[in-house]
């Protein structure tokens, strides 16, 4: 009887150990898994980063573009006004020179 006591205990013991290898290894598969889908996550939410960073980056080229074109076309007319006005001033000037050398 004590025999087959201590035989039921190593038998309970190897299957216990049988018990325990398997745990460890599917805890070692597991974290594995985890690890990986960590990997992916992170890989996708660096893409996704990328892409609107530069999806952000041409919005903000776009509209500085509008805003330089806007700027150089209203600098161009002042510019113009600025020419047009000291056109004016040269053909008074030409006319009040004209006016003292006839006189």
């Amino acid at each position: 009887m004590a025999k087959e006591v201590l035989d039921k205990i190593r038998n309970t013991e190897k299957e216990a150990n049988k018990i325990i290898l398997k745990a460890n290894e599917n805890a070692k598969n597991i974290l594995k898994d985890v690890e990986r889908k960590i990997k992916e996550d992170s890989e996708k939410i660096i893409h996704e980063a990328q892409e609107e960073a530069k999806r952000l980056k041409d919005k903000t080229v776009e509209e500085v573009n509008k805003d330089v074109e806007f700027l150089l076309n209203k600098e161009k007319e002042e510019l113009k006004n600025i020419l047009n006005i000291e056109e004016t001033k040269m053909s008074e000037i030409v006319n009040l020179l004209a006016e003292r050398i006839v006189k």
